[in-house]
């Protein structure tokens, strides 16, 4: 990520809609008898950015083991201020990870394999995937549609947004049945679709000093109504419904 990022999101994932709104769409999805876990499952956070989601994890799961790898050192140390006492934070990269515990009941990766991409991961996420317990679960969310392409993925650094029928080829790849894949933000999306269209067009003529989409926060009320707004579609994600369009994809595969 571009300088800044990294601090811009520790300070804003514990408050910002989007950050809660996917961490609630996690939360339900688990809760559903289909996807429940076993109790104090043991969990990986592949990709942990800055934390929020470790101390989530550790509060809604309580798990016997939460790990979580980052490939920057700043992403770890800003996670470490976050991560619940124990858990195992250690520098890693998605493309070829380091496992540092078998047995895995849970793979999270949210918003990670976009960076590098889908071909350059596999070989990754494969290796994940053989971490998991029969019936383990592998949860991903990655950014949806190659023309939704803006200054926010320059700031970031994607290399790669993808699609629900992308997202199903990566799963069968490693050999996962799916559980859950829809887009999500469906209903946001014409809007969010709107407000990325100057960012956009800055990317697409090169720019320098590229910012993403949290150098501007909605407002507590505005923030409120749209976290609103992804609950309702999270209670249909969770029950298997899938949602035709949006700017994120999410998925859950599992192992067999």
């Amino acid at each position: 990520m571009n300088p800044g990022e990294f601090e811009l999101m520790a300070a804003a994932e514990d408050r910002h809609w989007w950050y809660r709104g996917l961490r609630d769409a996690v939360a339900r999805c688990l809760a559903r008898p289909d996807l429940r876990l076993p109790s104090h499952p043991r969990v990986l956070d592949a990709g942990c950015g800055t934390g929020a989601n470790l101390r989530f994890l550790g509060e809604l799961l309580q798990p016997s083991y939460l790990g979580g790898f980052d490939s920057s050192e700043e992403a770890l140390s800003l996670s470490a201020r976050k991560a619940p006492a124990g858990a195992d934070l250690y520098r890693s990269d998605i493309r070829d990870p380091i496992l540092r515990a078998g047995d895995l009941d849970l793979v999270v990766s949210l918003d990670v394999i976009y960076i590098p991409g889908a071909q350059e991961s596999m070989k990754g996420i494969e290796r994940l995937v053989g971490a998991l317990r029969g019936g383990g679960l592998l949860i991903l969310n990655l950014p949806a549609y190659d023309w939704l392409y803006s200054e926010h993925d320059v700031a970031v650094h994607t290399r790669e947004r993808f699609t629900a029928r992308k997202t199903r080829a990566l799963l069968d790849g490693v050999g996962l049945r799916i559980a859950r894949l829809s887009y999500r933000l469906c209903l946001l999306f014409p809007v969010v679709a709107l407000a990325r269209v100057p960012g956009m067009i800055r990317a697409r003529r090169g720019m320098s000093g590229a910012r993403s989409d949290l150098h501007a926060v909605p407002g507590e009320a505005a923030s409120g109504a749209l976290l609103a707004l992804l609950r309702m579609e999270n209670r249909l994600l969770a029950r298997g419904v899938r949602l035709p369009w949006g700017s994120s994809v999410f998925a859950i595969g599992r192992k067999t």
